[in-house]
């Protein structure tokens, strides 16, 4: 069952988990460009299916105009890194009271906009145990830091405590391969653990199943149980921290040739 709080910040919160009061791992699912819409609270109930306790904050609380653009993708907010921090910081406090919650072990996943984001945080916050990272985190915006208030994403790499998973879409043509190379590249070049997937033949945002023109429902759900797989393995230990792990699958039928690609922001 879904629950909606709204926490000491006036932030509201939208969370699940399993049918047991055991303690259970910690996933936050980051939103993404068009705030926490249905798709984003779906993605919630289905990953408490799973197993794990799951929340979504309203990263654009702080905002008061008119919702309608942001979610129809017309208009865009950009939260500032000291304020994406602050927000999940007061999330993971308050659900690390609740009975339920294994506060030791904790995940983020980001989403296209909000990709960057669990690298942020990580980078910031030495107790994250793994991050995920969805068609996005790497767009040029993010490496060329264009927006006010955010650090590039090539400065959190060598600060990574944890594994990291991304998973990109061949013909994204928002999130360049060579990105997704040059991601690979400095998280080896840190010693950093990450398994890394590269989709075939699957556009920007083919995990949204709002999106009926991008969605591709079977590569969808294999993304997403490469998801919970790692999450899972993480989680029980699998993932030894002596030692840099490193996974990468790059399915590629296509010749890309991005020079003419216009749109940057995602």
């Amino acid at each position: 069952m879904l629950v909606e709080k709204t926490i000491a910040s006036g932030m509201r919160i939208w969370s699940a988990r399993p049918d047991t009061d055991a303690k259970r791992p910690l996933v936050l699912l980051l939103h993404e460009r068009y705030g926490p819409v249905k798709h984003s609270l779906n993605m919630v109930q289905k990953l408490a299916q799973d197993g794990f306790v799951v929340c979504v904050p309203d990263m654009f609380h702080r905002y008061s105009g008119n919702r309608g653009p942001i979610e129809a993708g017309e208009a865009r907010i950009d939260p500032e890194d000291h304020e994406a921090l602050a927000d999940l910081d007061e999330t993971i406090a308050y659900l690390r009271t609740l009975p339920y919650v294994d506060g030791e072990h904790i995940g983020i996943a980001g989403f296209c906009m909000s990709g960057r984001t669990p690298l942020l945080f990580a980078a910031a916050r030495p107790d994250t145990a793994a991050i995920a990272v969805f068609h996005g985190g790497v767009y040029p915006r993010d490496y060329e830091a264009l927006f006010p208030g955010q650090e590039s994403v090539a400065n959190f790499i060598p600060r990574l405590p944890c594994p990291v998973l991304g998973v990109f879409g061949e013909r994204d043509h928002l999130v360049p391969l060579e990105n997704v190379l040059r991601f690979k590249r400095e998280l080896e070049q840190h010693g950093k653990s990450y398994q890394i997937r590269v989709v075939a033949d699957v556009p920007h945002a083919w995990l949204d199943s709002a999106k009926p023109d991008t969605y591709r429902p079977k590569k969808a759900e294999e993304a997403w149980a490469t998801m919970v797989g790692f999450f899972d393995e993480v989680f029980a230990g699998k993932w030894n921290a002596a030692r840099a792990i490193w996974r990468f699958e790059f399915d590629l039928s296509i010749d890309h040739d991005f020079s003419g690609r216009k749109e940057v922001v995602g």
